[in-house]
């Protein structure tokens, strides 16, 4: 079964995590530790507890667009920065790919994305793909491309709140 958890760099010690992209391996194995400790990101691990192995995970942090960014994103010309939340990095274990990793840990991002927007203010999601393949991912998840950066995407926080509309519970 998979389950998210927070950032635990005794999970490290599992087994060797490995997505297909030496750098999202190296930022997990060398660096999520260090920004952890220095609130800097947030990282959410997606634990195999059968297979004791990290089969994915993704990290997030606060982040500001320039105001030139911002009308990049929706043709409008800015005044100021725009708040927003960066999801940093999402990588998925090479035996978890193509079987919904993926898309469990961003469904898994933009929940707690959506729980933080009813507490900080943001107007947008950013995030930056390292490839044409992983853009065309979060495409398919709603996000669309800045206007002038191919593999830069976002998602408005009003589009974020109409992809999970909340239950009433009374």
């Amino acid at each position: 079964m998979l389950i998210t958890r927070p950032f635990d760099s005794a999970a490290l010690k599992l087994h060797p995590f490995s997505c297909g992209e030496p750098d999202l391996d190296d930022w997990l194995t060398r660096y999520a530790g260090q920004s952890e400790k220095k609130d800097n990101v947030r990282t959410t691990l997606l634990l195999d507890e059968q297979q004791g192995r990290i089969a994915g995970y993704y990290s997030m942090r606060t982040f500001e667009l320039s105001a030139a960014d911002a009308a990049s994103a929706d043709g409008r010309s800015r005044r100021y920065p725009v708040p927003a939340m960066l999801l940093a990095r999402l990588a998925v274990d090479s035996d978890y790919q193509s079987h919904g990793a993926g898309r469990l840990l961003l469904f898994d991002a933009l929940q707690k994305l959506l729980a933080a927007a009813n507490s900080i203010g943001f107007e947008v999601i950013v995030v930056h793909a390292l490839h044409e393949d992983a853009a065309c991912f979060y495409l398919k998840h709603g996000f669309r491309r800045f206007l002038d950066h191919d593999l830069s995407l976002f998602l408005t926080t009003k589009d974020l709140r109409a992809t999970f509309v909340t239950q009433d519970p009374s």
